[in-house]
């Protein structure tokens, strides 16, 4: 049986941008909701939005890498 190993960082060019985008609106979600009150869920929710937007710039730049010297 073969051993797979489990990454975080998108292989795909279009599953960076979906990530990038998905990020985006939590980011602007938990913007939102800290203007009103400081609360603890839209502090962790947007802490969870840079992480995934920076793991979508990790697969950005990770795509674009394999892309040009053909290792994919």
């Amino acid at each position: 049986m073969s051993e797979r190993t489990w990454r975080i960082v998108p292989e795909s060019q279009a599953l960076s941008i979906a990530y990038l985008l998905i990020g985006a609106l939590l980011a602007f979600n938990a913007v939102n909701q800290l203007r009103d009150d400081m609360a603890v869920l839209p502090l962790i929710s947007g802490l969870a939005a840079v992480a995934l937007v920076v793991t979508a710039l990790m697969g950005l730049v990770h795509a674009r890498t394999h892309t040009r010297t053909g290792t994919r």
